[in-house]
């Protein structure tokens, strides 16, 4: 009971002292005798016994609840069979979940897939007229004998434009839908188990079970973590009769810390959609990784076909062709999902040719093998193979990657794997794979280099490797040349050369180092993915990353933590899709589509790392926040338990109506708050120079950078200015404190520049109106027209418009804003209100992001403020990583940069205000201006004359890129 009380707190309070004397007795009692307790003892140096190890085995296990509602079929249902046997078998109906391809998401060929298999049997466009699809809907209505133009006007306007509206709500609504992205298919399966002679039912199941359960496998405080291997060997050895180890952690209990370093030797199963909620983590291991010998062998010529099958393993059987149900139109798609598997196989085959037929390759190819080390390859069972090659570019990881210096003898001991594929219940043997292979390869330091916009290779153990952080700040330029491989006599082979400055690259490394886990005890739970949210992540994953290297330099730091992330569909797959090519812009890094305006701290978390292998990814709408029971319920009858909730879901910009609450989006109304959004612009764009190329008409409306960024989209990309309307709301200047703070997203002065030059290409520009409220076409959600209050004079103005892109800048969402008031937690207008801890009402939830309030008023600048800081300070106040030297003030500036139209780039790097009292409202200041070569620089100064300012203006986006 003591290591029972140790490693989960509260155990005597809930179960009483005698817990365990009570259910031995009732287990001696029972005649099934299902479950085995087992105690492990050591000698001290006096030699005396000292229990170390508490084990709770059981196999009274409910076999087909884990069948229905997890991925079991790939370890027998659980359940032994032999066909020479009598046997019984049932019928199950089970659901389950397949993540769709990158590549058929929003590259453009996914689109056009997506575009001609909802719009059944194609729309007719219309060019400055009628859509044939409307001719004959044309109304005529009279009053008295008398045509009514103006309804026949209003009514035809909108006839011309249904072409338009239906793919608008239709593709759209595909897009923002979970089922676009989880593709949900329902099976049947023959569960079959042996009766022998017992009657077919649960009792007959019960013995044709294959598996057993570890309830408990505790250790005591000072026993070493690394030696819990042996209580797994002991586990099997209670029940030599079963392959199959399987451990249940509740998501509502805390990490166990010895539960976490088993972990290492299950691997996880997926769970099935059905009608339970709030299902358990399951974890399940095999005998075969426990007490089979893995070794690596040389590639022989009969290994090739071996390896190809493992390498297609996970290929995707062809689909000739979709359709909608219930129809007979077939439609064939043009993405190929299989494009990556089948690179790779070409690689492959290039690579062991040049291995099998060259003396002197640079490849090296070995088989995995399990069984019997002592014995030849073709006596070992083959359950993955590696591909390697000398690492050259270490040095040039320095630049980007925070690295241990003092590392050169390790030069030319090191290896890049070039591909890795290995069956996943031996995810748990990597360190064995790893040292076996230095063993037979000379090298000792092993990397992997991956990238979410390239055709990589796979490696199946790149979750048992070390992730290295980048920097967060780059101290290099961006103009390096990709390191250049020396000529070689064979050209079997031709892999990419990496360019580290400019390609998005994820390196992986493995030293042979001994495993260290990182890990937080508490649940936590975040809503929303915004800049915070993504700092705080990468400021957990990375906490043994520390200044004086010391957990690299000894320990192979892997983490493993409780967060559960929840945002709506397709907000985390667009953030991380690197295959969408704009066709028209030649760079990536040039596109609106593509282009970032955060820091490269909070970019690296999308580009250098994917925080998606650590963190629990769920797509879906908040529906309700229990905080009696630490709950958050979504739509869809899933609820989600809490130790700690994080509310970053605000939003860059929510229209505010001064009249009522915007709560259903009209399907022409776009707000950019994130990436899907802009890819969602692009296709309306295009859908509407489409239908509509000469009678279109734009409305932008917003007063701040972001604005103009997407101006210059909409100039690049086949708008045209004439056809652009831009409204600008009146601004309130120097009457709050809010003056007093430095604000990144708007420059007066430069704004006033870019007016004059968007004027000259044609573009409208109406200063001085508010938005009051749109007009939707009767029965439809389809904007007609926009309506503005001008100021001073009150008077309303309205604007025709086919699509509203509005950077209203407002930071609550009006649905999220019913829930938190529904849930009681403590609101100012549309802000949170939290303490200095950024704590709200509730202690157990947290704010933080542009959508909160400290109260009381602090003396210090906390809007604006660098993401990054933001989430040292929670991991502060969580007691996750305190600080020594903790300071509640903001010290680092925050970094804002943007494409401006023509071509030009700004970046924006403002330091918050330590002290806002001594900080007069629109105070001057002293500014340093330059120009020289098409870049305007200017610095702002003061009242200490310390720079506070810092903008650059200029065409060379190479040197504002970092």
């Amino acid at each position: 009971m003591g290591i029972l009380e140790e490693e989960i707190p509260g155990t005597y309070e809930e179960f009483g002292d005698y817990y365990i004397a009570e259910e031995l007795l009732r287990s001696e009692d029972n005649s099934n005798n299902s479950d085995i307790l087992v105690v492990a003892e050591t000698l001290n140096v006096r030699q005396e016994t000292e229990m170390a190890i508490f084990m709770w085995l059981t196999t009274d296990i409910d076999i087909r609840f884990y069948v229905r509602n997890y991925e079991m079929s790939s370890f027998g249902n659980l359940v032994k069979f032999d066909p020479n046997a009598p046997f019984h078998y049932d019928t199950l109906t089970v659901a389950s979940v397949h993540r769709r391809a990158a590549v058929s998401m929003f590259t453009a060929g996914a689109l056009e897939d997506l575009d001609n298999m909802t719009i059944l049997g194609g729309l007719q466009r219309n060019d400055s007229g009628m859509s044939v699809a409307s001719a004959g809907k044309m109304k005529i209505s009279s009053i008295g004998g008398a045509v009514d133009d103006a309804q026949v006007f209003e009514d035809n306007k909108f006839y011309i434009r249904e072409a338009l509206y239906t793919k608008f709500t239709l593709i759209i609504e595909k897009l923002l839908s979970v089922d676009f992205y989880l593709r949900k298919d329902t099976e049947t399966i023959n569960f079959i188990y042996n009766t022998g002679n017992l009657p077919s039912g649960a009792q007959a199941i019960q013995a044709a079970s294959n598996v057993f359960m570890v309830k408990y496998c505790l250790a005591e405080k000072t026993f070493p973590m690394p030696r819990l291997f042996n209580a797994v060997v002991a586990m099997f050895c209670a029940y030599p009769d079963k392959d199959y180890g399987m451990m249940v952690l509740s998501n509502k209990a805390r990490n166990i810390r010895s539960h976490v370093e088993l972990m290492q030797y299950f691997m996880p199963v997926a769970s099935r959609p059905s009608a339970e909620t709030n299902l358990d983590e399951v974890f399940i291991t095999h005998r075969s990784t426990i007490f089979g010998e893995i070794s690596l062998y040389k590639l022989r010529r009969e290994d090739v076909s071996v390896v190809l099958g493992l390498a297609s393993s996970n290929m995707d059987d062809p689909k000739p062709g979709t359709g909608s149900q219930g129809s007979s139109v077939s439609y064939c798609s043009k993405v190929n999902e299989n494009l990556d598997t089948e690179n790779e196989l070409d690689v492959l085959r290039a690579i062991m040719k040049e291995v099998l037929d060259t003396n002197f390759s640079q490849f090296s190819v070995f088989t995995i093998r399990v069984g019997n080390s002592t014995k030849s390859a073709k006596e070992n069972t083959p359950v993955g193979f590696v591909v390697l090659r000398q690492f050259h570019d270490h040095n040039k990881l320095h630049d980007h990657y925070y690295l241990p210096k003092l590392e050169a003898h390790l030069d030319r001991l090191r290896a890049q794997i070039i591909s890795l594929r290995i069956h996943p219940l031996f995810m748990g043997s990597a360190d064995l794979i790893f040292r076996d292979l230095a063993k037979k390869t000379n090298f000792y330091d092993f990397y992997s280099i991956t990238s979410n916009s390239d055709q990589m290779l796979s490696n199946d153990l790149k979750k048992m490797m070390m992730v290295l952080e980048p920097r967060h700040v780059k101290k290099s330029p961006t103009l390096f040349k990709p390191h250049k491989e020396p000529k070689r006599a064979t050209t079997y082979v031709e892999l990419r050369n990496h360019n580290y400055a400019k390609d998005h690259l994820i390196i992986y490394r493995h030293k042979l180092n001994p495993v260290k886990w990182f890990t937080n005890t508490n649940k936590i739970v975040i809503l929303g993915f915004s800049s915070v949210a993504k700092a705080f992540l990468r400021q957990l994953i990375f906490l043994w990353n520390s200044k004086d290297q010391k957990n690299m330099d000894s320990y192979t730091c892997l983490t493993r933590v409780q967060v559960t992330l929840i945002c709506e569909p397709g907000i985390v797959e667009a953030e991380y899709d690197n295959l969408f090519q704009c066709p028209y812009c030649s760079q990536s890094r040039k596109c609106y589509l593509s282009y970032s305006n955060r820091s490269c701290f909070i970019r690296d978390c999308c580009y250098r790392m994917d925080l998606r292998h650590w963190v629990h990814f769920i797509p879906g709408k908040v529906q309700a926040i229990n905080r009696a029971n630490k709950l958050v319920k979504l739509e869809g009858a899933c609820e989600i338990t809490y130790d700690t909730l994080f509310l970053c879901c605000d939003q860059n910009f929510v229209l505010q109506s001064p009249n009522e609450s915007i709560e259903n989006t009209p399907c022409n109304f776009v707000e950019i708050n994130s990436r899907l959004a802009k890819f969602m612009l692009f296709y309306k764009v295009r859908a509407l120079l489409e239908e509509m190329p000469r009678s279109y008409m734009i409305l932008i409306y917003g007063d701040n950078l972001s604005v103009y960024e997407c101006i210059g989209f909409l100039m690049n990309h086949g708008v045209d200015c004439s056809r652009i309307v831009f409204v600008k709301p009146h601004r309130f200047i120097g009457f709050s404190e809010e003056d007093k703070m430095k604000n990144p997203f708007w420059d007066k002065n430069i704004q006033l520049i870019l007016d004059d030059m968007l004027g000259n290409n044609g573009l409208e520009i109406i200063e001085d109106h508010a938005f009051k409220h749109w007009v939707l076409r009767e029965s439809t959600d389809f904007i007609m027209q926009v309506v503005f209050q001008h100021f001073p004079s009150r008077k309303h103005t309205s604007f025709e418009c086919d699509l509203f892109i509005s950077f209203g800048e407002g930071h609550m969402v009006p649905r999220h804003k019913q829930i938190f008031e529904a849930s009681s937690i403590q609101l100012d207008n549309n802000y949170i209100v939290i303490n200095e801890k950024f704590q709200t009402n509730d202690p157990n939830i947290y704010a933080a992001g542009r959508f909160v309030k400290i109260m009381p008023e602090p003396n210090y600048q906390y809007k604006y403020t660098s993401a990054r800081e933001v989430a040292v300070k929670l991991l502060h106040h969580l007691g996750i990583s305190p600080r020594a030297d903790f300071d509640l003030r903001y010290e680092l500036p925050y970094h804002f940069q943007a494409m401006l139209p023509l071509n030009y780039f700004i970046t924006k790097v403002v330091l918050p205000v330590r002290y806002l009292s001594i900080q007069p409202v629109g105070s001057l200041k002293c500014s340093l201006t330059t120009y020289k070569n098409q870049t305007f620089c200017r610095v702002g100064l003061n009242n200490s004359m310390l720079v506070d300012e810092i903008v650059v203006v200029t065409k060379k986006v190479g040197c504002i890129w970092h």
